[in-house]
């Protein structure tokens, strides 16, 4: 029977791993601060050794930004005159901007 992992690696798994610090490691995986160059090679394999993933979550919650834009488009006259493509549209440019768009329709509540 496979041992199952009891939780996703930390950074601190990490420069355990690699034999340096957690600062080190943070430095290495946000491309900060400049770190010796076979420094960052050691960090980078025991990333790929442990299989640390960076916490987006987290990061967004300390640099303040999710990377996400959110579109609304209310009524079903905006969809009808190319709501749909217009969000294809902005989705695309989202993405080539490094962010994640989530765009969302409406019905309008106007009589």
């Amino acid at each position: 029977m496979s041992a199952v992992p009891t939780s996703a690696p930390t950074l601190e798994d990490v420069a355990r791993v690699a034999g340096v610090s957690r600062a080190t490691v943070s430095r290495v995986v946000n491309g900060k601060r400049q770190v010796a160059p076979n420094i960052q090679e050691v960090v980078r394999r025991a990333v790929l050794d442990t299989g640390y993933v960076p916490n987006l979550a987290a990061r967004s919650l300390v640099t303040r930004r999710t990377g996400t834009v959110a579109v609304v488009v209310s009524g079903a006259e905006d969809a009808a005159k190319g709501g749909a493509s217009t969000s294809r549209t902005r989705s695309s440019a989202a993405r080539s901007a490094a962010y994640s768009a989530h765009c969302d329709h409406t019905k309008s509540t106007r009589s």
